[in-house]
């Protein structure tokens, strides 16, 4: 009877409180550990060593954790680290980008997590600081400033949720992504050159695996537009 009195008092001693930072942070973990498919709010409370209902006094529902996580998941990048001061804007802004893509890269479903929304957390505040003051010094207006910001960033989220995507079921069932690549250049290359000419003349880059050369040769098309859009006004 005794021991049963202990057990009762064991369960009724509340369980230490937890911050909204600690729930973030454990979001995080189960995120780069399992994955985005995995993390719900059942297994989020099992991380936390809390019960599910208790972490709707911090987040009502997975989306309002989502809107949380996306900005945390920038909390290390450190894009301050590319400022120039020699007026070279246009490699200040590709290392930025470059810098951008590697950091998601490392982070596990991000740019599923970052997708479509929009960010006004102080992580990404800090980083949108550092680019727009980058766009501003090179002597943009603030439409072009702002609109670069947003074309810039998104090209990198979009690219990075693209190159992380599986390229088939196949592939999203263990399949070799290079052996998909392979076959997929073969039956390109097989089509009829009647119907479908254009494609096959070009039929084995658009399968190449190559994907670094992809991303940059989209990144400097960008800043060859900004940089001209620069010099057309300033010639007005």
């Amino acid at each position: 009877m005794g021991a049963q009195r202990a057990a009762n008092t064991t369960r009724r001693q509340p369980r230490p409180a937890i911050t909204l930072e600690a729930v973030t942070d454990a979001a995080l973990r189960t995120l780069q550990r399992d994955g985005l498919d995995a993390l719900s709010m059942r297994r989020l409370a099992d991380e936390l060593s809390i019960q599910a209902p208790s972490l709707y006094w911090y987040v009502r529902n997975k989306d309002e954790l989502l809107d949380l996580l996306a900005d945390a998941l920038l909390a290390d990048l450190r894009l301050d680290a590319h400022v120039r001061t020699d007026g070279d804007w246009r490699t200040e802004l590709r290392d930025m980008m470059l810098e951008y893509r590697a950091y998601l890269l490392s982070k596990r479903d991000s740019g599923r997590v970052l997708a479509g929304r929009l960010q006004l957390g102080p992580h990404f505040l800090r980083h949108a600081e550092v680019i727009l003051g980058a766009v501003r010094r090179a002597g943009f207006d603030d439409q072009d400033t702002a609109d670069s910001l947003y074309s810039l960033t998104q090209y990198v989220q979009g690219f990075v949720l693209h190159e992380t995507s599986p390229l088939s079921a196949d592939v999203a069932r263990g399949a070799d992504p290079k052996e998909f690549l392979e076959a997929a250049r073969e039956r390109l290359a097989g089509l009829s050159p009647e119907e479908y000419p254009n494609v096959v003349a070009v039929g084995a880059r658009l399968a190449r695996p190559d994907i670094e050369a992809r991303f940059t040769y989209g990144l400097d098309r960008l800043l060859d537009g900004l940089r001209s859009r620069l010099e057309n006004r300033h010639h007005d």
